[in-house]
């Protein structure tokens, strides 16, 4: 079962071409909401959106879970607790969309839209910078960065 997975993760990954299309540089807040494998427990990250294109995005956050880990010693990964399936938001954008994990690492998440975005919109995303004008404060700051119980999602 564990073999059937792992080859159906590397054909997702094998189709996810980070190199198609045109990637924009970008310095726009986001956030993605993962669950982790057990669908017990998710944690909503904030964090700069650094590049963008029409099929996905890395975000880059300083304060993930993992990143004060040795994983590595542990014998797992990043990528193996987390669920493929996730949800980015794009809070100055608006853009809300479901996606897919295809990189973890201590402190980026890469991210592959289940449905593209125009050409159009993410040179709009990518052109977004930090103002005094534009800044990003959630709501309520300890849902995020936390890993949490999903009932409280």
């Amino acid at each position: 079962m564990e073999a059937a997975n792992a080859a159906k993760a590397n054909e997702a990954r094998e189709a996810y071409d980070r190199n198609s299309g045109v990637r924009y540089s970008a310095n726009c807040p986001g956030i993605v909401e993962l669950t982790f494998v057990n669908k017990k427990l998710y944690i909503a990250l904030t964090g700069a959106i650094v590049n963008i294109s029409v099929t996905g995005c890395l975000l880059s956050n300083q304060t993930t879970p993992w990143s004060t880990i040795d994983l590595g010693k542990a014998g797992d990964s990043a990528f193996d607790l987390i669920d493929e399936d996730c949800h980015i938001y794009i809070p100055w954008a608006n853009i809300h969309r479901q996606g897919k994990v295809r990189r973890v690492g201590a402190y980026i998440i890469g991210v592959q839209f289940a449905r593209p975005i125009t050409e159009d919109l993410a040179r709009r995303i990518a052109s977004l910078e930090p103002s005094s004008v534009l800044h990003f404060k959630p709501r309520n700051a300890r849902r995020y960065n936390r890993i949490l119980p999903l009932g409280h999602k």
